[in-house]
């Protein structure tokens, strides 16, 4: 099978599938490492698969998709509008349009490239071209754009909810990364909803330890990996939360990771003005693979976010056992750690909660151990690439019943870039 994968994917996440020197190729949409689990997952089942991505360093006057192909796997990049509402050179600003510009190039490069199927992620301006595309297709929700939107207060927001309901109310086949996601957009939706979670690559399953690490409850070693300084990841509350911990274990650590928390950043700025900072370590935003190998170090992962929709930070942790602190009510956490078996679900609005919770697993070793198993367990059970990969194919089929025909390829000849070869 030929899969078409329309994602926020960076070249960065896909470099390893490519022969030679891919530095010279646009950058891609940073921010999603689980496309490059999937895609590789999906050639080692035998499939042709493409990727189709926006990259804002390609200028919008172009007008054709960047293209890379190497063998099985191709890249078609497409131009992503920097502002969303200033002027972009001679071109509107893309919330102004509803991403049109952006829509229009990746359907002509799913036209060019004529997949078997089209697997759109998030349901916004990739899912849009999908399905204008007339080609099978899958969309996959993320977010919900319903909750996004009452966090943030906004009109780019406010686009994006109207673009998310008009895919979620025409899409025929749809699938979500959690049941909370699922239940959270089913009411706009007009077909039943499958649920898929987010992939695990098996190298990273492969890092878990074989045994539980012994908890340190003398000086215990605190993750808390969170990008935006932002109420609805709930920093200020995680931040809280460790300071009452401090007080009560004297050489405990909290190392935070992500974009924001860096030293001297705002969080770091706001732990300083409340006195906040002792044993508190601020790293900032680190390459994934550096993230990764400081969460082998650590003992624990508090996770205070508010909302979850599928937590790949989350699953993570947990894939190299790491238990969990996290919310009773923040969205898919419990159903990411199988109801609290990965750790202690409470109430992430109550910092003396958190304290407690992070006690509760430092304080008993037993609890620890089975929390650590059971975090590794499931993260194997649920998360695995093979597993997702298989689902997804299962899904594909269902779609292509569905097959309609699809618009003629566009004419014209788009960009080509080959990759370097060393």
């Amino acid at each position: 099978m030929k899969i078409g994968v329309a994602g926020y994917v960076s070249t960065e996440s896909v470099a390893s599938l490519l022969d030679g020197d891919a530095s010279n190729l646009p950058k891609g949409f940073p921010g999603a490492p689980f496309f490059g689990t999937l895609v590789a997952a999906l050639l080692e089942r035998g499939h042709d698969v493409s990727v189709y991505t926006l990259s804002d360093d390609i200028p919008p006057s172009q007008r054709e998709p960047v293209i890379v192909r190497n063998r099985r796997f191709s890249i078609y990049y497409c131009p992503y509008r920097r502002h969303s509402f200033r002027p972009n050179g001679l071109h509107l600003g893309r919330s102004l349009d509803f991403f049109r510009l952006e829509r229009r190039m990746l359907r002509r490069a799913m036209l060019i490239d004529r997949p078997d199927i089209v697997h759109a992620h998030w349901t916004y301006e990739l899912a849009l071209a999908a399905m204008a595309s007339g080609l099978p297709y899958v969309v996959t929700c993320h977010d919900s754009p319903l909750r996004v939107l009452l966090f943030f207060k906004n009109a780019y927001r406010l686009g994006r909810y109207l673009m998310a309901r008009a895919v979620l109310r025409r899409a025929t086949r749809l699938t979500a990364v959690s049941p909370y996601l699922r239940d959270e957009v089913k009411s706009m939706a007009s077909v039943p909803i499958e649920i898929v979670p987010n992939p695990l690559p098996a190298s990273l399953l492969d890092m878990a330890p074989e045994r539980p690490r012994e908890v340190d409850p003398i000086a215990p070693r605190i993750a808390m990996v969170l990008n935006g300084w932002i109420d609805l990841k709930n920093p200020k509350g995680g931040l809280a939360a460790f300071g009452m911990l401090r007080k009560e274990i004297p050489r405990a650590e909290l190392h935070v990771l992500g974009t924001d928390y860096d030293p001297g950043g705002p969080a770091a700025q706001w732990a300083e003005r409340r006195g906040l900072t002792e044993g508190v370590r601020f790293h900032g935003a680190v390459p994934h693979q550096e993230l990764l190998e400081a969460l082998r170090s650590m003992h624990l992962l508090l996770h205070p976010s508010l909302e979850e929709a599928g937590s790949m930070i989350v699953t993570e942790a947990m894939a190299l056992g790491l238990p969990i602190v996290g919310g009773i009510h923040s969205g898919a956490m419990p159903w990411i750690t199988g109801n609290g078996a990965a750790g202690v679900m409470t109430d992430v609005t109550r910092p003396a909660l958190l304290c407690s919770a992070m006690r509760e697993l430092l304080d008993e070793p037993e609890h620890y151990a089975g929390c650590a198993t059971q975090a590794v367990l499931r993260a194997r059970d649920v998360f695995s690439a093979e597993s997702v990969a298989q689902q997804y194919e299962i899904v594909y089929g269902q779609a292509l019943h569905e097959r309609v025909p699809a618009p003629e390829t566009p004419r014209g000849r788009a960009a080509q870039l080959p990759v370097r070869s060393e």
